[in-house]
């Protein structure tokens, strides 16, 4: 699911190769994560700024771009400078970092259930003491940023950053994570309409207009009021739509 390559040229090869594979987007890991023995990351960057280029140059070629996993600082404004599109996690930054983001308009991914999950698992994973601590602090970090990306009006999108079959199962836990943090709306907006910008798709995705695709959804109740309804698709959503055609229909 990755490639590791180092210089401009093994940058532009494997964003190539990748992409002709059939690749929608191009994902960079270009900061250290928060699941390593340290205080917080491992590196504060991993790609020079003529790497970062690279990969943007090939992804707009093709009419896509690239998402940067990325906590810190230097990392994030590297990104910026290359034109990086969208900014996953950004835990580490600064709220100058953020006013740059602003600036630069990209889209903010915050994806905080991915690590909530791994605190929460951390008995069955036995994943040691200090990893979880790191854990808990970049959870508490993230959520400064997201105050600080509401303040500045950041495009805020929905992800979850989680993979796996076992992991998958708390995808719309995400809703939860956020409860605290925004409006229900806001947070159902990330979820449709933002994310179908960022994906390049805003007039297909999120939104109920003709030529969109009709992926529709009911709920019982209003999650405007009460997120909670989307969080427990079994006993509350009624009817599932994906470009037209019905998967689920308890309406009658």
């Amino acid at each position: 699911m990755s490639v590791i390559v180092d210089g401009v040229d093994e940058v532009r090869r494997a964003a190539r190769e990748e992409l002709r594979r059939g690749a929608t987007q191009i994902k960079l890991f270009a900061s250290g994560g928060v699941v390593f023995p340290s205080e917080s990351h491992a590196t504060i960057y991993e790609f020079s700024d003529a790497e970062l280029r690279a990969a943007v140059e090939e992804a707009t070629a093709r009419g896509t771009y690239v998402m940067a996993h990325v906590y810190t600082d230097e990392g994030v404004r590297r990104c910026l400078r290359a034109g990086v599109r969208s900014i996953e996690h950004a835990n580490f930054v600064s709220q100058d970092t953020v006013a740059m983001m602003a600036d630069h308009r990209v889209y903010f991914d915050p994806t905080f259930i991915s690590l909530v999950q791994r605190i929460q698992s951390a008995g069955d994973t036995h994943l040691p003491d200090r990893i979880v601590r790191n854990l808990e602090q970049t959870v508490a970090r993230g959520q400064e940023v997201y105050e600080w990306a509401k303040q500045r009006d950041l495009p805020i999108a929905f992800g979850t950053d989680l993979w796996g079959p076992a992991a998958q199962k708390s995808q719309l836990r995400e809703f939860e994570t956020r409860a605290g943090l925004d409006s229900p709306a806001a947070i159902i907006r990330s979820a449709t309409a933002i994310n179908a910008e960022l994906l390049k798709m805003k007039d297909k995705l999120g939104v109920i207009a003709p030529g969109a695709y009709a992926d529709l959804l009911v709920v019982d109740g209003d999650p405007l009021t009460d997120l909670r309804v989307m969080t427990d698709p079994r006993r509350n959503l009624k009817v599932i739509m994906k470009d037209g055609m019905l998967y689920k229909n308890e309406l009658g």
